[in-house]
């Protein structure tokens, strides 16, 4: 395109949060990659230098094989392209914010700040716009989207504040612009780390377990038998890990940021497979995180979290969506240990899946609290008493899932009332002094296992008569049954279900306080066989 003139010399330039969420990544990380923490201090100089260091990586071949998802045919991935041809994408692209403008561009305003246009751009600069003169999706029968040139700078920026991760770009974006000025910096700080081994020559390729790789997984080119640049795995881990990492830094004391909702954006820009996923992480299970992870909850969710790694390329039949498909292969990496950016972590994305249908899922949210917390615990406790053969990852002698953090998921994550709550506690806690005196096995066992609610039903009834016969008192009444089972907010079966586990969990911990499940009791941690339903 023409321009009207070359390039200005102005020393300072203007830049805001723009509301778009790939702009604002990469405006975050122009601000991680010059220091600053708001983007208005942002100066034309630290934008030279911001387009100096992409230059040199953009340029040098290692990032290829990242940049073709997100930059289709743009001039960093043309090695035929020439030497002039590429001098001049620099001074345009890289450095748009000295461009004074293309012809193109004469009258338009820029689509994300509603400043003067100095570029039209094309999905060579921008992921996910058609190509350069094709007509569909833009106003007026242009073929491209105007916009001001520092802040196509910031697009241009996008990858290095963004993660690499199976095979596309992965970049998250917060309505609070601190999260997303954390997320870019932590993840500036992996890309500069593995150029580092680029340019070096010490990025490792193929398969094996590699130190320099602290958060990814190798990658390897067979046709060119090259390395290419590492691919993170399993993104709702990672990115889950790392906000639960940059709230932890920043501190519980700081009640004037509290938890914020993030959007995640898992795309491809690759003419052979383009592709979009976007993930919201509500502020609600970012709030159970941070809290989960401080004061008297923060050593059992640590624990119960590290359990939830899977080695990498371990695969299970489960059924996750595309956002959280499992790593491929396997081989050597089995021997790399798992870890956020190496493996799934099945908790934290069990967590999310909550969320995952744009509504909080009662089923799925059921499905957690059973997988992680009452199973787990049965797990814990029967390693512990050194019975049956434990669970994989769990090991003897570390803390069980107590009812403080069960009681903390059901408040913030389901919006359970706090007297309800109280009122299972208390309801569990009166069936635990039962069972521990009467060494009554049967209603244990149909209380924690049962699968239907009128097996639930019959283990109360028969402990409530039994108590009555033996000791001539009532173990619960009338309003201690409805206040657990049949409160205002109760949805059906699902509740059900999830009172029961509830139930379970407080059983299972304060029984296991009185010693109730040593010597003969010992099997009643094994989870029966589930039973064929007859048609």
């Amino acid at each position: 395109m023409k321009a009207l003139s070359k390039q200005r010399e102005s020393s300072s330039t203007e830049i805001r949060w723009t509301g778009h969420p790939l702009v604002d990544v990469g405006i975050a990380t122009l601000c991680a990659m010059a220091n600053r923490n708001d983007p208005g201090k942002l100066t034309a100089e630290d934008l030279d230098r911001v387009a100096q260091q992409m230059k040199e990586y953009y340029f040098s071949g290692y990032m290829n094989s990242y940049l073709t998802c997100v930059f289709m045919n743009s001039a960093y991935v043309q090695p035929a392209m020439g030497t002039e041809e590429t001098k001049e994408y620099t001074r345009r692209v890289l450095y748009a914010h000295r461009w004074v403008g293309d012809e193109a561009a004469r009258g338009l305003t820029c689509s994300v700040s509603g400043e003067p246009a100095t570029h039209v751009i094309h999905r060579g600069q921008m992921p996910l716009l058609t190509g350069q003169e094709v007509l569909n999706f833009f106003p007026h029968g242009r073929g491209g989207l105007p916009i001001a040139g520092p802040y196509l700078v910031a697009l241009q920026a996008l990858p290095l504040g963004s993660r690499r991760a199976e095979g596309r770009l992965l970049a998250a974006h917060s309505d609070a612009p601190w999260v997303s000025l954390a997320l870019a910096k932590l993840y500036l700080q992996d890309n500069q780390r593995l150029m580092e081994l680029a340019t070096t020559k010490k990025l490792p390729g193929g398969d094996g377990p590699f130190a320099e790789l602290v958060r990814e997984q190798a990658a390897y080119d067979k046709v060119k038998k090259i390395a290419k640049f590492p691919d993170a795995k399993a993104p709702t881990s990672l990115i889950a890990t790392d906000l639960m990492e940059i709230y932890r830094r920043r501190g519980p004391s700081d009640s004037g940021h509290p938890p914020a909702s993030c959007s995640v954006y898992w795309l491809s820009s690759s003419g052979q497979g383009p592709s979009l996923e976007i993930f919201h992480i509500p502020s609600q299970a970012l709030r159970f995180i941070v809290l989960a992870s401080s004061a008297l909850t923060a050593a059992t969710w640590k624990r119960l979290v590290a359990a939830g790694w899977r080695q990498p390329g371990e695969r299970k039949g489960d059924g996750q969506s595309g956002f959280q498909k499992r790593v491929k292969g396997g081989g050597a990496q089995s021997a790399v240990p798992g870890g956020p950016g190496r493996s799934r972590n099945d908790v934290l994305a069990d967590l999310f899946s909550v969320f995952e249908g744009g509504f909080i899922d009662r089923n799925a949210a059921t499905r957690f609290l059973h997988r992680h917390f009452l199973r787990h615990g049965w797990h814990q406790v029967r390693a512990a008493v050194g019975g049956a053969e434990a669970a994989p990852r769990v090991r003897p002698g570390i803390d069980r899932p107590d009812w403080i953090l069960t009681k903390l998921f059901v408040k913030e994550m389901l919006g359970m009332d706090e007297k309800r709550v109280e009122a299972i506690r208390e309801f569990a806690d009166k069936m635990a002094d039962f069972i521990a005196r009467s060494k009554d096995r049967e209603v244990f066992r149909d209380l924690v296992y049962g699968r239907w609610a009128w097996q639930v039903r019959n283990a109360l009834t028969k402990a409530q008569r039994n108590r009555a016969r033996e000791l001539n008192e009532l173990l619960f009444g009338l309003d201690d049954y409805l206040k657990v089972f049949v409160a205002d907010e109760a949805l059906g079966k699902s509740d059900w279900s999830l009172v029961r586990d509830l139930i379970s969990i407080r059983l299972v911990e304060q029984l296991y306080k009185k010693d109730f499940f040593k010597g003969d009791n010992e099997d009643l941690l094994q989870e029966p066989e589930k039973e064929a339903v007859a048609n």
